[in-house]
């Protein structure tokens, strides 16, 4: 009866012993076998945040460099204005009632002088219209001098402005042409004198006041 028992607790212990064996096999190859899902996850997580970093980087635009001409830049600096802006008054024509001069380029017509005789001994112009022409190359603000003397005036009135004409434009550029009506108020006497009349154009940026154009007319205050 013992040497039954101890047979069968021989046999019990081998059977467990393989049992244990074969389960620490089977263990065994299951780890080896199954993927680590740990890096498998960080992996794709890292690899999903480079793909959407690269897609959110917009590529950067073609730099375009463009080259002007010579007479691009002469548009823009010589005479501050693209050559596209600028006016073609080529085709303008003056009244054939204005009296015309033409120096430097530059046209300038008297179109019209208004005066009143306010009494035998002294009268006064109220107002003058003129045009100016740019033929030239160059920009530049007009201003009109406006000069009036007779033959019993001294000499140094000969050459002092009786009034200056500011035109409401900034330049008037190569092509373009200006018209002004201007009120002014300059006396006289000497009712039965001829009068001389001298009309200016300076650039207004010329503090020496250097004639561009000159017109130049005489009239008698008492026949018009």
């Amino acid at each position: 009866m013992l040497k039954k028992y101890a047979w069968i607790c021989i046999v019990s212990i081998m059977f467990l012993a393989a049992g244990c064996s074969s389960g620490e096999n089977v263990t065994g190859k299951a780890i080896a076998a199954d993927p680590d899902i740990y890096e498998d996850a960080a992996a794709a997580k890292q690899k999903a945040k480079n793909e959407t970093v690269e897609s959110q980087i917009e590529p950067q635009a073609e730099q375009v460099i463009q080259i002007k001409t010579g007479e691009q830049y002469y548009d823009e600096i010589a005479n501050d204005k693209p050559a596209k802006e600028i006016r073609n008054d080529k085709e303008f024509k003056f009244s054939p009632e204005s009296i015309v001069s033409t120096q430097n380029n530059i046209s300038l017509s008297l179109d019209k002088i208004k005066h009143e005789v306010k009494n035998e001994y002294w009268g006064k112009i109220t107002g003058i219209t003129l045009t100016v022409l740019n033929s030239g190359s160059m920009a530049f603000r007009p201003k009109a001098l406006v000069l009036l003397y007779d033959e019993k005036d001294f000499k140094e009135e000969w050459l002092k402005p009786k009034a200056e004409i500011e035109f409401d434009i900034e330049k008037i550029y190569p092509g373009e042409h200006a018209s002004i009506e201007a009120i002014v108020n300059i006396a006289f006497d000497e009712m039965a004198l001829v009068k001389h009349f001298k009309l200016i154009i300076v650039d207004a940026a010329d503090i020496g006041n250097k004639p561009l154009v000159v017109v130049e007319k005489e009239f008698n205050p008492l026949l018009g």
